[in-house]
């Protein structure tokens, strides 16, 4: 069972390309890899460096659909650059809920519902956005030590 904690964070700068897709993680999978990719290779051809890892972004839930938004942190004056498809945007700063998931993307839904009873244990309520930040590269480390920090803003 995740390790659940209220952490206060400071705003993170990031570059992004918002994508939808269906809730099958196969899909979902797809839809990310093909918005990091276009965050990255608008990254290399800017000359920016990412600041940390790759990350996504939930404003929203639809059982039907996700919407997020998937890109890099920043710097923040790389944030100025953003064009041609790419924005910029910043992570919230103050109380959230944060815990590390690892193993597959596919079993985050697992922790997710873990969360979910966690913050009606403590009595609050879920708020927007929810990240995730990857700290690590599926195409180099098995997806049992794939490892994934979750945060969410609650109320």
């Amino acid at each position: 069972m995740p390790d659940f904690k209220l952490i206060d964070v400071s705003e993170t700068p990031y570059l992004f390309v918002a994508a939808t897709s269906s809730t099958a993680p196969g899909e979902i999978a797809s839809a990310m890899g093909k918005a990091l990719q276009q965050v990255w290779d608008f990254m290399q051809a800017e000359g920016i460096a990412p600041a940390g890892g790759a990350l996504s972004v939930y404003d929203t839930y639809d059982p039907a659909q996700i919407t997020f938004r998937a890109g890099f942190t920043v710097s923040r004056e790389d944030m100025a650059k953003a064009r041609a498809g790419v924005e910029a945007d910043v992570t919230p700063a103050g109380e959230v809920l944060h815990f590390v998931h690892k193993g597959p993307y596919s079993t985050l839904r697992d922790d997710y519902g873990l969360m979910m009873a966690h913050i009606v244990e403590i009595g609050r309520e879920i708020s927007a956005p929810t990240w995730e930040v990857y700290l690590n590269d599926p195409t180099r480390v098995p997806e049992e030590e794939l490892l994934t920090e979750v945060y969410s803003v609650l109320k």
